[in-house]
């Protein structure tokens, strides 16, 4: 039977996962009793790190990758605009911006360190890869007015979502300056969120009716929609190598939290007595991680392994 750990920060008002690592470290942040947020990293023993980017107002992580390495975002003490920082496996914090920008977010790092994410300047958002060395790659997918990149593999293979003129999203793979743009068949609009080492792409599309659904783009290009059972809409948010997802479906009874398995089998994975259950990350041991709510308003972690 499957374990689930339920953890927070202490003297925390909430604690809030973002990722989870092949090795079952979970980053994400909490909340303060001022209702700042800072950034935390529970280790494979339960024990859990807190830390702050330097002289930051707030700090936001977001990714883990195999190492350790984290990698998120930040206020300043002015408060404004949002900066990039990587803390190192050994504790060591390096903060970045893309050069002349207003922002510079980061949304994945990849087994080499490499981040993805996306800058902001007068134009609006573009894509950026930060090298190893700290060089940027600034790129966009042509006809659009924004790209915002969500995720990378080791070989430098990046997923996301583009506006166009219409502000409609279309899906993206851009690799070496290449890019393929794809939307979901019959759908309003279209996101890649994850992919993985094999190019499996987990993603999200808007139906015609306005509803949030999920779906797989294989390395061929063919989409699969994925359906769960009786779910109005359903909204995906990790995948693992196995090619195993993690999300949320609505039904009549409302809300759910849901794994379902590369054979399509799906189960539900509600945190006990919670009045809801957000999950964020899967590893390849099949760990699970994520955040849920209790009937008094407060914000708790989940492990479930």
């Amino acid at each position: 039977m499957p374990q689930v750990l339920t953890f927070d920060v202490a003297s925390s008002l909430g604690t809030s996962p973002a990722a989870i690592n092949s090795g079952g470290e979970v980053t994400g942040s909490y909340t303060d009793v001022g209702g700042k947020s800072h950034g935390f990293l529970r280790k494979r023993d339960a024990s859990i790190l807190l830390f702050d980017v330097p002289s930051a107002d707030e700090t936001f992580p977001v990714a883990i990758d195999q190492s350790g390495q984290i990698t998120g975002w930040y206020k300043d003490a002015s408060g404004s605009g949002g900066k990039g920082f990587i803390r190192r496996k050994d504790g060591a914090i390096v903060t970045f911006e893309f050069p002349n920008s207003t922002q510079t977010v980061p949304t994945a790092i990849n087994a080499h360190g490499e981040i993805t994410g996306h800058y902001g300047d007068s134009i609006g958002p573009h894509g950026f890869v930060r090298r190893l060395n700290g060089s940027f790659v600034s790129f966009d997918i042509p006809n659009s007015k924004e790209t915002s990149p969500n995720d990378i593999t080791a070989a430098g293979v990046i997923v996301g979502q583009w506006a166009d003129a219409n502000d409609r999203l279309h899906g993206f793979v851009w690799h070496q300056q290449a890019a393929t743009s794809f939307d979901v068949p019959n759908s309003a609009s279209t996101t890649a969120m994850k992919i993985t080492r094999a190019d499996l792409i987990l993603g999200r599309y808007t139906d015609l009716n306005g509803q949030p659904q999920c779906f797989l783009r294989q390395q061929n290009g063919v989409i699969i929609n994925v359906i769960i059972p009786g779910a109005s809409s359903a909204t995906a948010w990790a995948i693992n190598p196995a090619g195993d997802i993690v999300g949320i479906w609505i039904d009549a009874t409302g809300g759910h939290s849901f794994l379902r398995s590369a054979n399509g089998v799906v189960t539900a994975i509600d945190v006990t007595g919670a009045t809801y259950t957000q999950p964020v990350g899967l590893n390849q041991a099949g760990e699970i991680t994520g955040y849920y709510g209790d009937p008094n308003g407060g914000t708790h972690g989940f492990l479930r392994s």
